[in-house]
């Protein structure tokens, strides 16, 4: 691009000389200088020409003079560019010392130097020596406001990376009020509000994350019904608690985690009265099998409704082994032992749970067979630890423990 414009100027040059050149040879015209005594007579082209030979001259010696300075700089260039190469690659390596070395010396002069103190600080984050990471931080250049930014949302990214949330959060609430849509601000500051169980601003910011291109509906709906589970569990009495799920849209009551957070916290204050038609109206819109472990918690005097229920769904779920279990559990409440035993193992035989093995040894340790409800409590350890449950003893031998692939 230079060299076409100076071979552009060079030829305008030459037509414009070739233009005037009949006029300078028609008439040359004349120059008079007199100076203490001196006269110097000569020609306009020729005084023209020796101007033009004194400036490039001048020129000439200029450049010359400059040369050595010139060729330290362009030198000292490449050695920050070779030095920066080295550090980026190590950073990408996640070596972090050898990234943070290389950077230190790849600095260039004031002005130019943003982009690799925050690469800098990165290296020294993964080192966690996070005072020097600021230090980093502080030296970059934030004289424009995009550089500050740049500065800024580093910042806050280190903070999450460590776990500050607290401290990060004014950094990218102060960012997402410059630049409102910025994508990776908005994603930030929206994991910022979620660990630290912030919702509410969380709630605020899905409009500004929809428009930005982060969310579907089905991902903001899905933080709603996350944000409305976080409420329900912040309840601490039972009015509260109602107040809070009656408030929410119906299609969100029914929903299993909504309604699976309320039944946990409501039992968890004592009331599992609370859970039963809740949970009843949640299965029957969608079945969720593990909402059947809160729905065998009975309350004063629902243990019948919540069986007989129970055994109506059994006739189109009669492999679900957390129903079978929710019916072991409940015909043990209301002393049907046989039908508790046959219950229990059932759901063992379909697919062996912690919960199942320790309600099967609960129920044989309250009968007294001692020695099987041991083994149920072993196999409930195993399968805690990872491993596989062993064989029951006696009239629950049938039991055994899946095949393996």
């Amino acid at each position: 691009m230079k060299k076409s414009f100076l071979v552009l100027v060079a030829l305008v040059l030459a037509l414009l000389a070739a233009a005037v050149a009949p006029v300078f040879k028609a008439d040359p015209g004349l120059v008079q200088i007199h100076f203490r005594g001196w006269t110097v007579e000569t020609s306009v082209l020729v005084l023209t020409g020796g101007v033009l030979v004194i400036w490039l001259l001048a020129w000439f010696l200029v450049r010359l003079w400059r040369m050595p300075a010139e060729t330290a700089r362009r030198i000292r260039e490449q050695r920050a560019l070779a030095q920066l190469e080295k550090g980026l690659l190590a950073l990408t390596e996640g070596d972090w010392s050898t990234a943070e070395r290389a950077l230190q010396k790849s600095v260039g002069p004031e002005g130019r130097s943003t982009a690799r103190y925050l690469a800098a600080a990165e290296a020294a984050d993964g080192q966690d020596a996070a005072d020097r990471a600021e230090w980093y931080l502080e030296q970059a250049d934030t004289r424009n406001a995009k550089q500050k930014f740049l500065v800024e949302l580093t910042r806050a990214r280190i903070l999450m990376s460590n776990g500050q949330y607290e401290a990060a959060r004014p950094v990218l609430e102060n960012l997402q009020a410059r630049r409102r849509r910025h994508p990776q601000v908005l994603d930030m500051l929206a994991r910022c509000y979620r660990e630290l169980g912030d919702w509410e601003p969380l709630l605020k910011l899905l409009p500004a994350m929809r428009k930005a291109g982060l969310l579907d509906d089905e991902r903001a709906e899905a933080l709603r019904r996350e944000a409305a589970a976080a409420g329900l569990r912040e309840s601490r009495v039972t009015e509260d608690l109602q107040a809070r799920f009656r408030a929410l849209p119906r299609p969100m009551q029914r929903a299993p985690d909504v309604a699976g957070a309320f039944a946990d916290q409501a039992l968890r204050l004592g009331a599992p009265e609370l859970t039963e038609e809740v949970l009843r109206n949640c299965l029957k819109t969608q079945w969720v099998s593990k909402l059947l472990i809160p729905y065998a918690e009975v309350g004063a005097d629902d243990a019948n409704r919540r069986l007989k229920q129970c055994e109506k769904w059994l006739e189109d779920h009669p492999d679900d082994p957390w129903l079978h279990l929710a019916l072991g559990r409940l015909c043990a409440r209301e002393e049907l032992w046989g039908k508790a035993r046959h219950h229990m193992i059932r759901s063992l035989e379909i697919e062996p749970t912690v919960s199942g093995y320790d309600a099967l040894g609960q129920l044989l340790e309250r009968k007294g067979e001692l020695e099987v409800a041991m083994a149920c409590f072993r196999n409930a350890l195993r399968m805690n630890q990872g491993k596989e449950p062993l064989p029951l003893p006696g009239d629950l031998a049938r039991l055994e423990p899946p095949a393996q692939p």
